[in-house]
């Protein structure tokens, strides 16, 4: 991609050495100008216009380029500010799923206390009932002793209404035991269903997040290939410059025009490029640092001149 410095400095050396005819034999070509001659040069340079007219085209089309580019950046910024609100909605999403794998798993450990509470419950009723047996035939031998049993008869009463009691107790903690085994139920179903549509919710995020660096990826080569075109287009209105500045130079000589100032080495396009801050970028390069000396003598014949 950078290759361009070294091309464009062998493009310097072949102007200077074909393109650009010596300052000697352009002031004999003026010396020996006869009016034929004289008409031939200027219809030539009169070509001038149609070159400068490609060159606008060319300027308004790299112009069009570097917009799309700068367009481009705009939409891959967007794209990734998307890109990250999306991750951080995953990650939230991530943590409610973790809380809800929590509280299911805090659920299941819930139902598994249930389940021994309404065990003991079960052997507790057992042992009432048991009791309740054992107070009725108590009471039964009581009332065969007579008199002597009437004590023990009271007693047997009172074991019974115990029994009665912790059975009553025993049955209304069972009910309220198994409501809140259902609701438990209930609860892990609506955690499975929430799970189901949170791993779904995840998975589609993911695949826009997927479409989405795609679409970044495949940006950023066409930003590339702008690029690439934008730098062609940029040397081939430099090199347009130079053959327009050489026509200058021949329509001054032709007219005699010694006073006239004509651009430096600096104030062209491809110099202010060069000296500007926009060439940055590649003044590392070594041939970005040869192309400066070619480049001031294609300049340095025009001041011979004078």
């Amino acid at each position: 991609m950078f290759d361009f410095f070294s091309k464009k400095k062998q493009d310097q050396q072949h102007l200077d050495e074909v393109n650009y005819p010596s300052v000697r034999d352009i002031k004999n070509e003026v010396q020996r100008d006869t009016s034929l001659e004289g008409i031939l040069c200027r219809k030539i340079l009169l070509g001038t216009s149609t070159i400068n007219l490609i060159r606008q085209s060319i300027l308004v089309s790299s112009e069009k380029f570097n917009i799309q580019i700068r367009r481009i950046d705009e939409l891959n910024h967007q794209n990734d500010e998307a890109r990250n609100s999306l991750k951080k909605l995953m990650t939230f999403i991530s943590n409610i799923n973790k809380h809800s794998a929590d509280t299911d798993n805090s659920i299941r450990t819930l139902n598994l206390s249930l389940g021994k509470i309404t065990d003991c419950i079960n052997g507790i009723q057992k042992v009432a009932r048991q009791t309740n047996l054992i107070a009725i035939n108590s009471a039964i031998e009581a009332a065969r002793v007579g008199d002597a049993g009437k004590g023990f008869s009271v007693i047997a009463k009172e074991v019974k209404l115990l029994a009665d009691d912790v059975q009553h107790s025993s049955v209304a903690v069972h009910g309220t035991t198994a409501m809140i085994l259902d609701n438990s139920v209930d609860i892990s179903k609506a955690l499975t269903a929430q799970k189901i549509l949170v791993d779904s919710t995840l998975g589609n995020i993911q695949k826009i997040v997927e479409s989405i660096n795609i679409v970044i990826h495949k940006s950023e080569n066409m930003k590339k290939i702008l690029e690439n075109i934008s730098i062609t287009q940029f040397l081939n209105i430099v090199k347009i410059d130079h053959i327009l500045w050489k026509f200058n130079i021949y329509q001054m000589l032709l007219n005699k025009e010694k006073n006239k100032k004509a651009t430096s080495h600096e104030e062209c396009r491809l110099g202010k490029w060069y000296y500007g801050s926009l060439s940055q970028n590649f003044s590392h390069f070594k041939n970005f640092l040869l192309l400066e000396e070619p480049h001031k003598k294609v300049y340095f014949w025009k001041c011979s001149i004078n």
